[in-house]
């Protein structure tokens, strides 16, 4: 597929241009006036929506990247091959929003350097500081070749492609490293509402980032598919969604086991809370589940379904972990003000902007058709039907 022929700016990459603005504007207007000035956080509601997304949300998503590429690179399985240059990219574009968002939402924001040289090796934030750091540039380098491609920079890919296989198992365990102590990082927090504390949390994290990161591919593959005229491969999509399925039944089968053996279900009524766990456990996670086993996965609208389910869903117990649980601990109420959505989706609206220019640019699909018989590619099909 010749990325030049995706169109650059219309109506909607224009609304993400202006959003990304917006959100450019925020920052700004934070690092001048400070939190206050935009945002309805307090000392008594000092995590809000931007904690949610950019320690919860963005990270989350990126998981996509590391488990494609362990799949295709270490386990060698190549029928996921093309789903894994956009995978990569995307974890990239939600690691960098995250690193901004962090950025913006310490109270003094040029102390995020601090990390580097300030250690304290019993704090799972210092942990989590240098593994996104670290992974965040591992990311890079696992997609530079499309930069090194586009430029005819042969050197420089051979020298990558010989260093790949370590970067991705360096990736890989970066990501579980991370991924599951922001999870554990709550089992200081027993104010929390019990329905969303244990000790399997750290676990819980890696596994529903790993159900929301692939989630994010195949919406997106859908997405980008019908937008730029790109081949659908339903063929590989309709497989991961199986793969999908069966982490969320694992995440689930933890989570009750959990929640049973510590008592910590009693917690469960008929109140906000309950409303809020039945929500995100049965509504978003255990009917998408449900539909990922079964054959509608084979059919588009069933599948983008199921994927934008789940990705609510996980979205809905960062927020939920990081932010409502802890209601019952404090006093007065928050809720986000308006310059904290813009950022927030602002932050988003660039990321999807810059992942529209890598796309028209650089060989982002190259590996569309890989797979298919050569007969087949010439014909390049619109839709490639599930197995």
């Amino acid at each position: 597929m010749n990325g030049r022929n995706i169109p650059l700016f219309t109506k909607w990459s224009v609304l993400q241009i202006l959003l990304a603005l917006g959100a450019f504007g925020v920052l700004i207007g934070k690092l001048v006036f400070g939190l206050g000035a935009v945002t309805n956080l307090s000392d008594n509601w000092p995590w809000g929506l931007w904690v949610a997304f950019d320690v919860g949300v963005y990270i989350a998503t990126a998981a996509g990247g590391f488990t494609l590429a362990a799949v295709v690179y270490i386990f060698k399985i190549e029928k996921f091959r093309p789903l894994v240059k956009p995978a990569v990219l995307m974890a990239a574009l939600c690691y960098t929003i995250a690193g901004i968002g962090i950025l913006t939402d310490l109270g003094r924001s040029p102390l995020i350097v601090n990390p580097i040289w300030m250690w304290q090796h019993n704090s799972i934030m210092f942990e989590v500081s240098w593994c996104v750091m670290l992974y965040l540039t591992v990311l890079y380098l696992e997609f530079s070749p499309n930069i090194f491609q586009r430029f005819k920079l042969q050197t420089l890919h051979k020298i990558q492609h010989f260093v790949l296989i370590p970067l991705v198992i360096g990736g890989i365990i970066l990501s579980f490293l991370h991924q599951s102590s922001l999870g554990a990082l709550f089992m200081i927090t027993p104010d929390m509402h019990l329905l969303w504390y244990g000790s399997l949390m750290g676990y819980l994290f890696l596994i529903s980032a790993i159900a929301m990161g692939l989630s994010l591919v195949v919406f997106f593959a859908i997405i980008t598919a019908r937008a730029w005229k790109l081949t659908l491969r339903m063929d590989v999509l309709s497989s991961l969604g199986t793969g999908i399925a069966w982490v969320l039944a694992v995440y689930l089968g933890i989570r009750f086991i959990e929640l049973l053996a510590t008592g910590n279900i009693s917690a469960f009524a008929t109140d906000e809370f309950g409303l809020l766990f039945f929500a995100e456990v049965g509504l978003f996670m255990a009917l998408p589940m449900v539909l990922l086993f079964t054959k509608l996965r084979k059919k588009t609208g069933w599948l983008i379904t199921a994927s934008s389910l789940i990705i609510i869903g996980v979205i809905l117990n960062r927020i939920n972990v990081l932010v409502l649980s802890h209601a019952p601990a404090r006093v007065d109420s928050y809720f986000p003000s308006i310059t904290e959505f813009l950022f927030t989706f602002g932050l988003i609206a660039g990321a999807m902007f810059v992942f529209r220019l890598a796309a028209k640019y650089l060989p982002l699909y190259s590996d569309q058709l890989t797979g298919l018989p050569e007969a087949e590619k010439e014909t390049q099909p619109e839709v490639v039907p599930a197995q």
